[in-house]
């Protein structure tokens, strides 16, 4: 976990003393969602006007409507000829917080913006974010008939990303310092499996209920 020095011993030391201990800052929570909304847009084809509408529409659906702040959060929805003005402007708010025009993200939007990335964005980015705690994020057994089916295809999906990331780290049998590129996308994929791992299993003691 990163250190953090209280301001007793940053005024102790001096700036130059903490630089030098090299001590590092976790990103905000916002920096971590906007550097996967970076990655969204710039490696698949969706644009930012049509992820900012799935965002509203998480947003709108999430909250209750005596709790939206239009000026805390300037997202709109459209029918007809208004859509194509609300997927304008809700592209350009996304751009104002991306971009830290608009230096805080709320937190009524926070959920909305993260469910709104589609995989493997959203799983990566929860488990960034969870990590920030010493967590894993577990989801919750969906109600969706095919939920099982799913969850067990996630499961191999994350196993097999696992091996990949695996075998040229493995690949001579001894895992040392050569490794060390690799190891980043290994303890990601890792735990990756693990949470998929958990969150079948979740099913299962459901499913024996008060069974020992």
């Amino acid at each position: 976990m990163n250190s953090i020095p209280s301001m007793g011993a940053s005024l102790a030391t001096g700036t130059g003393d903490v630089m030098k201990l090299g001590r590092q800052f976790l990103p905000s929570r916002q920096q971590v969602i906007y550097g996967y909304t970076h990655r969204l847009l710039n490696e698949t084809a969706m644009n930012a006007n049509s992820f900012a509408m799935q965002v509203a529409e998480n947003y709108f659906a999430m909250t209750a409507p005596h709790m939206h702040d239009k000026k805390a959060v300037p997202l709109r929805m459209g029918q007809g000829d208004e859509l194509a003005d609300a997927l304008k402007a809700n592209g350009q708010a996304l751009r104002r917080y991306m971009d830290g025009t608009v230096k805080t993200l709320p937190a009524d939007l926070e959920d909305a913006w993260v469910l709104s990335l589609p995989e493997p964005y959203r799983s990566d980015c929860e488990r960034d974010l969870a990590a920030r705690r010493g967590l894993l994020p577990i989801r919750l057994a969906l109600i969706a008939a095919d939920a099982d089916t799913a969850g067990i295809g996630k499961l191999m999906t994350e196993f097999g990303a696992l091996v990949t990331v695996l075998t040229p780290a493995t690949a001579d049998g001894v895992i040392d310092e050569r490794d060390r590129p690799h190891a980043r996308g290994i303890i990601e994929r890792c735990n990756d499996v693990v949470i998929a791992a958990l969150t079948i299993q979740r099913r299962f003691v459901a499913l024996l209920g008060g069974d020992k």
